[in-house]
């Protein structure tokens, strides 16, 4: 075997191995969330730093694997049918991961200087906000009714009720709470994201 395809297969197997625990500490981190009780989510914080390390391919396999996990370890713990319209939330997540990876494909320009990097950061932000809380409030407005029943695990939900009370259509109303959580939550995870993969990029260095 030449050095190049061992190389490869060195760089295969770490990717493997951070998508893996990706996942893993994604987890970990919603269960530390939750016991917390904080409003926003905090899932993706370690699939934008692959994103950021390893590309699209390994960011997008780590936010469809998460969701259905997640779900069903929800599902488990609370002793609850699993409600499979949970599992379309993986959407969001790769549309997330999209985003960023969009954004900061090109390393050159991404790093060309600090306030550079801070601008590509909360236009990454943005956009992510966008696509998330837009896909999210179609899923819920359009395919949940379809599965005949609401989710038991959606931290949106109190606060869609009151503006459905208020006749703001069902679209709205799933979508307007939902701005400021997803805004606050995606400025976390862009940054913390970004600050993971700095350090990986330091510690593959040494």
């Amino acid at each position: 075997m030449s050095f190049r395809e061992r190389l490869t297969d060195r760089n295969l197997l770490t990717t493997s191995i951070l998508t893996f625990l990706a996942i893993l500490i994604n987890v970990l981190f919603v269960f530390g969330v939750s016991k917390l009780n904080l409003i926003v989510f905090l899932d993706t914080i370690f699939t934008v730093a692959l994103t950021f390390y390893a590309g699209l391919v390994p960011g997008l396999i780590a936010a469809a694997v998460y969701n259905p996990i997640m779900t069903l370890i929800y599902c488990a713990e609370n002793g609850t049918e699993i409600f499979y319209f949970d599992f379309l939330y993986l959407i969001c997540g790769m549309l997330i991961v999209l985003t960023t990876w969009f954004f900061s494909r090109n390393k050159k320009e991404f790093h060309s200087g600090t306030i550079m990097t801070i601008l590509y950061l909360l236009v990454i932000t943005i956009a992510s906000s966008l696509v998330s809380c837009i896909s999210a409030s179609a899923l819920d407005t359009f395919v949940r009714p379809l599965f005949g029943k609401t989710s038991p695990f959606g931290p949106i939900e109190d606060f869609s009720h009151v503006f459905h009370h208020f006749n703001f259509g069902n679209f709205l109303s799933f979508l307007l709470p939902r701005i400021p959580i997803t805004a606050l939550d995606r400025f976390i995870c862009t940054f913390a994201g970004y600050g993971i993969y700095r350090l990986l990029s330091k510690l593959s260095r040494v």
